[in-house]
């Protein structure tokens, strides 16, 4: 009886430990999203727009739309942080009804930091001594692509082309949120090839490819790890299809050393994935051990997870 109420409180006590972490680990994620909000803010505000260069994504339209604006009412402040907003509405319907409700809290929180950074931040080149623009272009892709991918990297996103990109991710295979936002920029050279010299155009096509590719790197979903577990729990299955919503491979082996029974477990998961994969199964079996492979291609069905 006393080893059964000892089990239990232990159980409880664990349980209150992971129910901790968990809301730790969200706190960290809801300021890592705000973070990035600002980062991405303060690369196109300090280094991509005093340079002239449109960015092909949403804040690009916006800039069009306010150049447009402004044709008509000179003079106008610079209101391109609340179009954002405005253009974004549509967008975080779609986040809130179809993909996931913590994705678009996390969101809402991006947006706000965004657009409110864009009023704050003046639009005003900050760094001294460097007038390249194309060295200014490749600083302000990696600042920007930096900062978007964090969010996305932590459950979020700065919004519009963002959310679509996470979207079409989950419903389609290959596609990834970079390459969204390269399709989308497409639209926005499309305008500046006819309203601006063509060197604009390139310079903002090299920032575009660079904030892309940034973003994809930054951003874990995009990467595919090979993981090889050996293990004395058979729980480590259900670890992996039931909360991370894997599919595995497994077989009982034995251990040369001690020649005691073991489970020897393959799947493949996403970069973002592997994190939470280490934990759950460290917790479950601390002296289980992890093979994690490099890099892998995966052809076939495998489902973008992004939460």
């Amino acid at each position: 009886m006393k080893r059964e109420k000892k089990e239990l409180n232990e159980a409880d006590r664990l349980e209150r430990k992971m129910r901790a972490a968990r809301t730790w680990r969200d706190i960290g994620d809801y300021l890592l999203c705000m973070l990035g909000g600002v980062i991405y803010s303060a690369g196109v505000n300090l280094i991509v727009f005093p340079i002239g260069l449109y960015i092909g994504n949403y804040t690009g339209i916006a800039q069009i739309i306010q150049d447009i604006l402004r044709h008509f009412f000179p003079g106008m402040a610079d209101i391109r942080g609340l179009l954002l907003l405005a253009m974004n509405i549509p967008m975080l319907v779609v986040s809130f009804t179809i993909i996931n409700r913590k994705f678009f809290f996390k969101t809402v929180l991006t947006i706000i930091m965004v657009t409110v950074s864009m009023q704050l931040i003046p639009v005003k080149q900050i760094i001294p001594g460097i007038t390249d623009t194309l060295t200014l272009c490749i600083i302000g892709g990696l600042v920007a692509g930096l900062g978007s991918g964090l969010s996305l990297r932590s459950g979020g996103s700065a919004g519009g082309v963002d959310i679509l990109g996470v979207y079409l991710s989950l419903k389609r295979e290959g596609y990834s949120v970079g390459k969204v936002a390269l399709i989308i920029s497409l639209l926005v050279y499309a305008y500046t090839l006819f309203t601006f010299p063509v060197a604009i155009v390139i310079y903002s096509i090299i920032f575009t490819l660079i904030l892309v590719y940034v973003i994809d790197q930054v951003h874990f979903q995009n990467r595919k790890i090979q993981v090889t577990i050996v293990s004395k729990d058979r729980g480590v299955l259900d670890l992996i299809t039931k909360k991370i919503v894997r599919g595995a491979s497994y077989w009982e082996v034995k251990g040369a050393y001690t020649d005691e029974p073991r489970y020897l477990i393959t799947t493949v998961v996403s970069k973002y994935e592997l994190i939470r994969l280490r934990r759950l199964v460290i917790e479950l079996d601390p002296h289980a051990f992890l093979i994690e492979g490099t890099e892998v291609n995966v052809t076939g069905y495998f489902p973008s997870h992004f939460f």
